[in-house]
């Protein structure tokens, strides 16, 4: 123990001879450790760890599936019902649905994100409320129970963390709620988002019997000892069934069982984060190739001293454990910075996610620096001082005795050994710098596709908000509609407003709705082959408001009242899909299983993109007139000459006049709706990029060091190269093709890595192939560009050597 803190001691007062030496090593490793950190807190607090209940690997995520298309839709109420009683492998399943609330009462009205939930709902996270009580069976089962739970951010911010609140009453939608308990303040299911207050889940008669429309989310817990592909396998018989009996509407309907984790995983890409980490791997290595540049270095300088230190009786054990104690010292500082640095980036990228984003992330979307952190960053920084700094500590204490110390006056040659060694440093840099600025490049060239895409509509200058009538106040839809004749007419008499509309939906919100399509005249379709059409009621400016673009005909309007002929008008895909070759005016088309649900053909608009999914063409879409579909709950659509923002408080005023009791929520410009749904790729790219770049400059600065050495090592040779006429020309092209050929053998290593880390990208990308060669190819060039520049300058000193001072020197 005496000689190691003697070790300790004695590498400090080294490392202080030479403090410009250390600060490069401690700043150049601590980069590397930052970024491998980061991204390892990204995949642990995202990925593996993102669902943090008890015994969370028994959690999974049940999913209506079309064995078909393939596509993943969340199940009716009655086949919930069904999976739940035919079951034999899951100790619990609960359903929910998110859905907005009107909270009104004492202080201002407000929307609250929610969700109605099965009783069991909380017995299956296996949690419980921080206060109060959990929801009971008997809750389910009838409207009447009206009871809710709070988020403990709304008991903080609303009800000012006020323990009395519990038993105490609140209005939710016109309707008296009691509250029964408040969640825990870290409770947070991402798939929820934002939710904030919970009520039983309380099926309508309409809702328990109705198998045409998926609207429930399933959580379940497995029975212990249950995998999740032995839930698979029993959750298929049980579709089976039910497609046979309930062909209409299971037909090609099948059952996917999903991990919580794998679920939540999916949510936030977790194949782009286990790339991204690779990607932080590489900068991790790149940054000690450099360090272990150094130290080689440092040996070479500290020759004469080990071999007097040996000569005086030093054994090689104690020299070695000596000079890997003063890397030890060297890596735990760069450690020290390194976690600094990683949670410094940690909090630039949750500030980079928007605030309406990170509901639908693990933890909010922070990133933070725990214990596990503190262990990943030390256990590298003692890993890669071992194996980083055991070459150089070995070659250190194995040194020539006689050679070296006759040598005493004059620089020590470069030993062959080391040569080769400095040599795979700089190919294995030049390998691993690629391998970061391949997925770099491919990222670029996804955000320049996605900010070329054009979405059919022009969301400058445009507001939207949400509006949503309580049932319980607006029994019937005439009131509804009539409600938001008064608004519109308010609104359009706002100078700064050009056009106002209402809509049921609108593009990038988050979420639409889809009706079945039959075509009279046309032999039906087989059931699981109906086709389908995303589909909102809007009033006739919704058209000028959001910038539509109109092919044929015209769209909804002022004539489209509720007594008239129904009217739809199409899109260019429904149109060309159902209609090719014909004229889509005047045709008909039938949004349900009723007959008289027929609608005519009145308008063709160009396509419009209502979702980020770019990755696949805009879907059929459809626009009825809102005076013969009203509804209670819709977005304010209003197009202004300027900045749109200021009209915030305008509509507000407008709603308040006319009930002071609705809540006006999520009003937010079209264009920042748009940019936050666009966030992930944006965050995504400028992170690939940021890590791109830290792995080009540092395998540049790293090549230029190693280079540098390699000429100042083989200054006597050079000198004789000059002296036996070569010119400094020659001489320079000499080390500018020993730097081409290594950089083009770590190229093509480079290559080989790139590509196979470029497969996690694999269909994530819209309009990139993760093989295009043009992107392989820019990577090359820009890497062998900086290389070449570092190589440069010390290839112009070799070619300034004077032969005469090299061999007097040596």
């Amino acid at each position: 123990m005496q000689t190691l803190l003697q070790d300790l001691r004695y590498g400090i007062r080294t490392l202080a001879k030479t403090p410009g030496v250390a600060i490069l090593i401690i700043v150049t490793l601590s980069l590397g450790i930052a970024s491998s950190t980061l991204l390892f807190n990204m995949v642990r607090q995202w990925v593996l760890n993102a669902a943090t209940f008890p015994h969370s690997d028994q959690l999974t995520v049940l999913w209506e599936i079309d064995t078909k298309k393939g596509w993943e839709n969340s199940c009716s109420a009655p086949d919930f019902n069904d999976w739940r009683e035919q079951n034999a492998v899951f100790e619990n399943l609960s359903a929910w649905t998110t859905t907005n609330f009107n909270l009104t009462g004492k202080d201002r009205p407000e929307r609250i994100l929610g969700a109605r939930v099965s009783a069991n709902f909380f017995e299956t996270l296996e949690t419980q409320p921080l206060m109060g009580r959990a929801f009971r069976p008997e809750e389910e089962q009838t409207g009447d129970a009206h009871v809710a739970i709070l988020g403990y951010g709304l008991w903080h911010d609303r009800f000012n963390s006020d323990r009395n609140e519990i038993g105490k009453t609140i209005t939710l939608d016109g309707e008296t709620y009691t509250v029964i308990g408040v969640m825990a303040e870290d409770f947070h299911l991402p798939l929820m988002g934002r939710s904030n207050l919970w009520v039983p889940l309380a099926l309508t008669e309409k809702e328990r019997t109705d198998r045409d429309n998926g609207w429930l989310n399933v959580l379940g817990r497995l029975k212990p000892g249950v995998t999740v592909a032995q839930a698979q396998q029993a959750m298929d018989p049980i579709a089976q069934r039910l497609e046979k009996l309930y062909p209409a509407t299971n037909t090609n309907s099948g059952i996917f069982v999903n991990s919580l984790r794998h679920e939540e995983g999916k949510h936030v890409g977790d194949q782009g984060i286990y790339m991204s980490f690779c990607v932080g791997v590489c900068i991790l290595l790149i940054a000690c190739s450099n360090v272990a540049g150094i130290l080689l270095a440092r040996a070479l300088a500290r020759q004469k001293e080990m071999a007097l230190r040996i000569s005086l009786g030093a054994g090689r054990f104690r020299i070695v454990r000596q000079l890997l104690t003063e890397n030890i010292w060297l890596f735990l500082l760069a450690a020290a910075l390194g976690i600094f640095l990683s949670a410094w980036g940690g909090e630039w990228v949750t500030s980079a996610i928007p605030f309406t984003n990170r509901g639908y992330l693990p933890n909010y979307g922070r990133v933070y620096v725990d214990f596990a952190t503190l262990a990943y960053s030390v256990g590298i920084a003692l890993f890669t001082a071992v194996i980083f700094g055991l070459a150089p500590a070995l070659q250190s204490s194995n040194p020539s005795l006689t050679t070296t110390l006759k040598d005493a006056g004059s620089s020590a040659s470069v030993s062959l050994r080391g040569r080769r060694m400095r040599k795979v440093l700089i190919v294995f840099e030049v390998a691993l710098a690629l391998m970061a600025l391949v997925p770099a490049g491919l990222m670029i060239k996804w955000m320049k596709n996605i900010n070329n895409v054009d979405l059919g509509f022009r969301p400058e200058h445009v507001l939207t908000a949400q509006i949503a009538l309580a049932e319980t106040k607006y029994p019937d839809l005439g009131p509804a509609a009539a409600f938001y004749d008064r608004l519109l007419d308010r609104l359009r008499a706002l100078p700064q407003v050009t056009s106002s509309a209402v809509t049921q939906y609108i593009p990038f919100g988050m979420n639409y709705a889809s009706v079945e399509m039959f075509f009279p005249g046309r032999p039906a379709p087989d059931p699981g082959s109906i086709p389908f059409t995303a589909i909102t009621a809007a009033t006739p400016g919704y058209f000028s408001a959001l910038g539509l673009q109109m092919i044929r005909g015209r769209f909804v309007s002022d004539q489209d009242a509720s007594d008239s002929p129904p009217v739809i008008v199409i899109d260019q895909t429904l149109a060309n899909r159902y209609f090719p070759g014909q004229d889509p005016l005047g045709q008909k088309i039938q949004l349900s299983r009723e007959s008289n649900s027929q609608r005519t053909v009145v308008g063709v608009v160009r396509d419009l993109h209502l979702t980020t999914d770019f990755n696949n063409p805009p879907s059929c879409e459809s626009y009825i007139p809102f005076a013969q579909s009203p509804s209670r709950s819709i977005t304010v659509v209003l197009r202004s000459a300027g900045d749109p923002l200021p009209l915030v408080a305008a509509l507000r005023e407008a709603v308040a006049s006319l009930d002071p009791d609705q809540p006006v929520s999520e009003a937010i410009p079209l264009s920042q709706l748009v940019s936050d749904q666009e966030a992930p790729f944006r965050v995504f790219t400028q992170f690939s990029d940021f890590f791109g770049l830290l792995a080009l400059f540092l395998a540049a600065i790293g090549i230029y060091g190693v280079m540098a050495f390699i000429v100042s090592g083989q200054t006597k040779e050079i000198g004789i190269r000059m002296a036996l006429g070569a010119s400094p020309r020659s001489v320079q092209k000499l080390v500018l093709a020993h730097s081409v050929r290594l950089t083009f053998v770590g190229i093509l290593l480079g290559l080989a890595g790139a590509a196979a880390l470029a497969r996690m990208l694999a269909g994530l990308l819209f309009g990139v192939s993760v093989t295009d060669p043009t992107i392989y190819l820019a990577a090359s060039a820009v890497l062998g560009v900086a290389i070449f520049l570092a190589s440069y300058l010390p290839a112009r000193r070799a070619a300034a050597v004077d032969p005469m001072v090299a061999l007097r020197h040596e």
